[in-house]
C-alpha cells in the first residue's frame, strides 16, 4: 500500500466534524484513511465512518505519544501523513494535490526524511516569536537588542534560525547556510528544524521508528497534560546530531479548534480534561 492518511483524536468531536469535512479531496487521494481514537466510543466511530475513514483507537487515553504509536502501528502505508483532530485544509483541492504530490516525491527520491505541511504562516503554534526573539523579521530591520542576544547566545541563536520559515518569505535567502529552496519547500537539517507533531508526511518506518525510540524514554520525560509527548522527548542532542533532511512545505493545513482543549488559556478549554496547569 503507498500512501496512507491517519488522524489522532481525542474528544473534540464537533472539532473533528470541522476538521474531516475539508477532507474529502485528501480522503480520494489516499490509500488508506484512519482516525485513531484515545478513548474510543461508538460516537467517534459513527464520525469516521460519515467521512470515510476506518476507525481505530483504545479504551484509555494514552496521550500524543501513544496515540500517535497506536495510529502509526495501524496505517500500512509506506508513506505517512500524520494529523490532529484540529488541523483542517485551508487550501483549494488542486494546490493541495499539488504540494502532497510534491512531499511524496521528496520522500520516494530520499532527499527528505520528513516533510513539514501545516501552513507555515498559520498563526496558533507558530514558530514565529521565537525567530523574531533573535533576528529580523521580513522588513530586515536589525536591532542592537537582537545583535546582542545573537552574540550572548550564538547556539540557541543558530538553532531559531530554523524557525525562520515561520517568519520570512525566503528563508533561503535569509539563511543560506541553513536552507535551499526544492520546489515549494524549504530543504535544512535537523540541527536546526526540530521535530513537530504538527502535520507531517514521513516514510512509515522512519517514523515508528523515531516514536519507539521516544516511548523507551518516556519515563524520564516532561509531560504535557500529564502525558509524554514526542515533540518534550525527540526534541534532544539525538535529533540534533542524527542531522535527518527536513523539507518545509508552504504548508496545506492549518489549526482550527472548537471545543475540548486541555490548554488552560485556549477559548474551549475544557477543566474537565485538563491538569490543573495544563503543562508539567
Amino acid at each position: 500500500m503507498g500512501f496512507s492518511v491517519g488522524v489522532l483524536s481525542w474528544r473534540a468531536h464537533k472539532t473533528l466534524v470541522k476538521t474531516l469535512s475539508t477532507y474529502a479531496a485528501l480522503r480520494d487521494m489516499a490509500d488508506e484513511a484512519v482516525v485513531f481514537f484515545n478513548e474510543i466510543s461508538d460516537e467517534d466511530r459513527a464520525i469516521a465512518d460519515r467521512f470515510g475513514f476506518a476507525a481505530a483507537g483504545c479504551a484509555e487515553n494514552l496521550g500524543i505519544l501513544g496515540g500517535t504509536l497506536g495510529l502509526v502501528r495501524a496505517l500500512k502505508g509506506d508513506k505517512i501523513l500524520l494529523l490532529q483532530n484540529d488541523n483542517p485544509v485551508n487550501v483549494a483541492d488542486g494546490i493541495l494535490r499539488r504540494r502532497l504530490e510534491q512531499a511524496q516525491q521528496l520522500l520516494d527520491s530520499g532527499e527528505a526524511d520528513m516533510v513539514r505541511l501545516r501552513d507555515r504562516f498559520d498563526p496558533s503554534f507558530s514558530d514565529r516569536k521565537k525567530y523574531l526573539g533573535y533576528f529580523p523579521g521580513g522588513d530586515g530591520k536589525d536591532t542592537l537588542l537582537l545583535k546582542t542576544k545573537r552574540v550572548l547566545r550564538p547556539l540557541k541563536a543558530r538553532r531559531m534560525a530554523g524557525r525562520a520559515p515561520a517568519a520570512v518569505e525566503r528563508p533561503d535567502i535569509v539563511h543560506p547556510d541553513i536552507f535551499e529552496k526544492n520546489g515549494e519547500s524549504f530543504m535544512a537539517d535537523s540541527r536546526f528544524v526540530n521535530y513537530s507533531d504538527q502535520p507531517f508526511m514521513a516514510k512509515r518506518s522512519f517514523e515508528l521508528r523515531l516514536l519507539e525510540w521516544a516511548d523507551g524514554r518516556k519515563a524520564r520525560a516532561r509531560t504535557l497534560n500529564s502525558k509524554p509527548v514526542p515533540e518534550i522527548i525527540i526534541n534532544s542532542r539525538f535529533w540534533r546530531k542524527a542531522r535527518y533532511r527536513i523539507a518545509v512545505s508552504e504548508g496545506v493545513f492549518a489549526h482550527a479548534r472548537y471545543d475540548d482543549s486541555f490548554r488552560t488559556g485556549h477559548p474551549a478549554f475544557n477543566a474537565d480534561i485538563s491538569t490543573s496547569r495544563g503543562r508539567e
